[in-house]
């Protein structure tokens, strides 16, 4: 293998102001994108405010204590105050005006844009605004799921970084804005899609949903296929009451979920989520198990791909010019 290939930001210093953002969306977009900064080689200095990292005692929480959430975003940042020369900043409006004024590029994060005021705002509201909330989860009258994590924060900080690396390719000053509410509309692209070319957008409980999470012996396996692999699955479970009506259509069992569960649910809880894999791989059906966390360590792809440090820490899949970054590289900062 020939050397790393050096940090495209190696030299550059970023000032992370998501600390003293004054909503949690945005403290979290910016967090994620100086820790992307940092992946790139850049120098993260993170300004904390007097009571110390807001993100501290947050969920989810680590066995010997601390937050897991605050080890993924910040470690490798140094903390410090927002004293010297930085090449960018990112934060939201109040924050970069206080502390990064004479800072040349920034990243500004809002709700609806600059030109808007922020009112109170949460991801799940991000959520609602954007439709998100109406094609997760179950029908109606169960009540919306919200997305796991902080995948709407988490892609807009993605958002955000992407601009400070072009701006930042470009030279000069600039002001780059990200609109929370913007990322969350693109994230639920495919129903603008669907309207567009079809008409109608997606709903929870649709019948065209097919999709199950099904009790194993051993844990739980992921259900996920196309019309096209409904007969190889049908003929695995074996079950005749899968060759009637009103499983024969994929409507008709979205329509029937509850009695499809009845019907194929005990094949999959009698056997072993390997067992369940090994079977459904021989028939090229698209079933995965549901792994626990620790066991995430030592899955096949994981290790091959080196996505998870021994603690559990992710890598962050970045590329560069076509390469991905060693992890020799996103270590070190």
């Amino acid at each position: 293998m020939g050397a790393a290939m050096p940090a495209p930001l190696a030299g550059r210093r970023v000032l992370d102001l998501g600390a003293l953002c004054a909503q949690r969306p945005h403290a979290l977009a910016a967090s994620m994108a100086a820790k992307l900064c940092g992946a790139y080689g850049a120098e993260v200095v993170r300004t904390l405010p007097e009571g110390g990292e807001p993100f501290a005692a947050l969920p989810p929480l680590l066995p010997g204590g601390g937050s897991a959430l605050d080890r993924f975003l910040n470690a490798g940042k140094r903390p410090g105050p927002a004293t010297g020369r930085f090449d960018a900043a990112i934060g939201d409006a109040a924050a970069l005006s206080a502390y990064a004024a004479e800072v040349p590029i920034k990243a500004r994060l809002s709700v609806f844009g600059p030109e808007e005021p922020d009112p109170p705002m949460t991801e799940l509201g991000l959520a609602a605004l954007s439709g998100l909330l109406g094609i997760v989860g179950e029908a109606p009258p169960a009540p919306p799921a919200r997305l796991a994590g902080h995948q709407i924060a988490y892609s807009a900080g993605l958002a955000a970084c992407t601009a400070l690396l072009a701006a930042l390719r470009a030279g000069g000053e600039e002001m780059v804005d990200v609109s929370l509410l913007d990322v969350t509309a693109w994230l639920n692209w495919k129903v603008a899609a669907g309207v567009m070319v079809i008409g109608s957008a997606p709903v929870r409980g649709s019948a065209k949903a097919t999709w199950f999470t099904v009790q194993a012996r051993d844990g739980h396996v992921a259900l996920v296929y196309q019309d096209k692999d409904w007969p190889p699955l049908r003929d695995l479970i074996g079950d005749p009451r899968l060759l009637e009506e009103p499983f024969t259509t994929g409507p008709g069992r979205g329509a029937n979920r509850a009695a499809l569960l009845e019907v194929i649910g005990p094949w999959f809880a009698a056997r072993t989520r390997a067992e369940i894999t090994e079977a459904a791989q021989a028939r090229r059906v698209p079933i995965g198990p549901v792994k626990y966390p620790a066991e995430l360590l030592e899955d096949a792809q994981y290790r091959a791909r080196a996505f998870l440090a021994p603690d559990g820490t992710p890598a962050l899949p970045l590329g560069w010019d076509g390469r991905r970054l060693a992890r020799e590289v996103t270590d070190a900062v």
